[in-house]
């Protein structure tokens, strides 16, 4: 004997007379059971090269004994040969999802047998982990399939209720926001965070679960940002979806990160538990096992978030147009009321921007202001908004800065555009400079205005022009 030993299990002592004959005669050693039980006892016990199983069997058939040996680290590397008189497709379905390595009918095995035994006893296999102690008896192997279907059961339900509340999101946020939802039933974290990172455009969105900082929630985009690959220069959005606490965080983990595998594009979940180990234990398995779910959901939404993205976006910048970013000003000063924080914006307009379009054409123009925008978005934090105010301005949103921090901001900018010549497409290269003006909410009537706000950011930005532009004034 070679050693390679083959499990047979069939409820036909002919089958397995005939079958045992034509193994042995190519060198396999041959174990025998006689239906589903005997065979999972067998296996788990004697741990053979290959099991050969008929599906319809007393006690226990074929497709509970796939289930079992292949939802079993100890036995899932066990290549598993379906020989059935059922050669329907919806059969052959069935088996090689429940986990078949392959199919064959009765009345064409003979030959066949040995030449897929062949076949996958020469597979290279990794080893077998550790997994629950192997069944004793009947009772053992009944009771460990019933718990396998409960658990098949939960997860199907789970994915199930991802897909329903997901399936209408409109816009990506949307998705991300029911996604999380379905997450934290099953995880219980301290926060969630999905990173979609998408040509030029890092998309951050963070669910706060629990009591956290300001700066938890950015520690968690931080970690979710690192593991994407994102394009040199690319603007990063992060969208904190709950209220902070700033009194002071839980005791926090870290992050669990997980691929998703989305179409195009790179993408990460991020879950921060309140408990790891906990975590590790029972909820890390149900969302291993949830993320191609989470894939598809975000994909159908990206999909509408992009038709929504026409309306948001400058179509030669990428960054929000007009009507965007004041709606992203309205929102962060009512989050900075709410939370009393101090928040700031920045007009800025590109000097002799008009000189560049007489002088060098329309084509320099919109290159000059698509690397104003690239270069700004880079020298920004995570969580800081820029928009195309209109023509050759730009706002930016500063949340959380006062007034002298924003200047420092500005500052920042203002070197980052001027830091080296533009490429015109024309030929030649242009040095680019910009006056900033920078406002600060508390200098507003309370509750600030972004009117107000505009208004001083404004004034501000023509005394930086009066200075001799390449300026800034606070």
């Amino acid at each position: 004997m070679s050693g390679r030993r083959v499990l047979l299990v069939d409820d036909s002592d002919i089958t397995r007379t005939v079958l045992a004959r034509t193994l042995a005669r190519a060198d396999f050693e041959v174990l025998e059971a006689r239906d589903g039980v005997e065979g999972a006892v067998v296996a788990f016990r004697e741990r053979p090269d290959i099991v050969v199983t008929d599906l319809e069997m007393p006690v226990m058939g074929g497709y509970g004994l796939l289930r079992l040996l292949k939802g079993d680290p100890a036995t899932e590397h066990i290549p598993v040969i379906v020989v059935t008189s059922h050669g329907e497709a919806p059969s052959r379905f069935w088996g090689l999802q429940t986990g078949a390595d392959a199919y064959l009918t009765k009345d064409t095995a003979g030959s066949n047998l040995i030449t897929v035994v062949e076949r996958l006893a020469a597979t290279p296999r990794r080893p077998p982990a550790a997994g629950e102690p192997p069944p004793k008896n009947a009772l053992d192997v009944l009771g460990r399939v019933a718990m396998q279907l409960d658990d098949l059961l939960m997860r199907s339900t789970i994915a199930a209720t991802m897909m329903e509340r997901t399936v209408t999101a409109g816009t990506l946020p949307e998705a991300c926001q029911r996604a999380a939802g379905v997450l934290a039933e099953v995880s219980g974290p301290a926060a969630i965070a999905f990173g979609i990172a998408e040509n030029e455009l890092v998309t951050i969105e963070v669910f706060p679960f629990a009591p956290l900082t300001q700066a938890s929630a950015e520690d968690l985009s931080r970690k979710v940002l690192d593991r994407l690959l994102v394009t040199a220069g690319a603007a990063v959005e992060v969208q904190i979806r709950g209220e902070m606490n700033c009194s002071g965080p839980l005791r926090l983990e870290s992050p669990f990160i997980f691929p998703l595998p989305l179409r195009d594009v790179s993408g990460v979940l991020g879950i921060l538990p309140r408990n790891a180990s906990e975590f590790e234990g029972t909820a890390r398995p149900l969302v291993d096992a949830l993320i191609r779910h989470v894939a598809m959901a975000l994909d159908n939404a990206r999909l509408a978030h992009r038709l929504r993205e026409l309306s948001t976006r400058d179509g030669l910048t990428r960054l929000f147009n007009h009507r965007a970013i004041h709606e992203r000003l309205g929102e962060e000063l009512s989050r900075a009321s709410r939370h009393n924080h101090s928040l700031s914006v920045v007009l800025c307009d590109l000097d002799h921007f008009k000189d560049v379009n007489d002088q060098h054409g329309h084509l320099a123009g919109d290159a000059v202001l698509s690397a104003a925008a690239s270069r700004m978005r880079s020298a920004l934090r995570t969580g800081d908004v820029i928009g195309r105010h209109g023509g050759e301005e730009f706002l930016i949103v500063l949340p959380e800065t006062g007034l002298e921090a924003g200047q420092t901001a500005a500052e920042r900018l203002r070197s980052a555009l001027a830091s080296s010549p533009v490429a015109l497409p024309t030929g030649g290269s242009l040095t680019v400079t910009a006056s900033f003006g920078v406002a600060s909410q508390p200098e507003c009537p309370q509750p600030a205005r972004a009117s107000c706000l505009l208004t001083l950011a404004d004034t501000r930005l023509y005394a930086a022009k009066a200075a001799g532009r390449n300026c800034v004034r606070p």
